[in-house]
């Protein structure tokens, strides 16, 4: 995925304080919701989330692309 691809999914799903690292992964500057929204993968690979990180109440298969980081609360139940 392009830079601008990801950019443009990033603000897709709400996530306009953001990041895109050289190695493609996403750094966010506040909270991720991505609750309830019947996803099977997460729409970016995430690296650093100095917020909360919401992704539960979807359909994922795995949590692949999820932080590696999380400075607040991790939901992905």
């Amino acid at each position: 995925m392009t830079n601008e691809e990801i950019s443009k999914k990033c603000k897709e799903y709400g996530l306009y304080n953001h990041t895109i690292n050289d190695d493609g992964t996403v750094d966010i500057d506040g909270d991720v919701s991505l609750e309830l929204l019947e996803l099977t993968e997460l729409p970016v690979r995430f690296r650093i989330v100095t917020g909360d990180f919401h992704c539960c109440e979807n359909s994922l298969t795995d949590l692949e692309g999820c932080p590696d980081v999380v400075s607040g609360y991790f939901s992905a139940a």
